[in-house]
């Protein structure tokens, strides 16, 4: 499975890995450890401070 991030206030998407995207969400202490791979496998986007992350369709 891919995913995708965004820098907020930009208009192009990157590929992240899954280990990317939950070290900058869970590991950064905006989501709770377990939660965010659960969010984005039913297709929702996490949101930070900073970027946005979503799963690749």
């Amino acid at each position: 499975m891919k995913f995708l991030t965004q820098v907020k206030g930009e208009d192009t998407w990157q590929e992240i890995t899954l280990e990317e995207c939950l070290f900058k969400t869970e590991k950064a202490g905006f989501y709770s450890h377990g939660t965010v791979q659960k969010m984005l496998e039913d297709g929702l986007t996490v949101d930070t401070p900073w970027s946005l992350f979503k799963k690749a369709e």
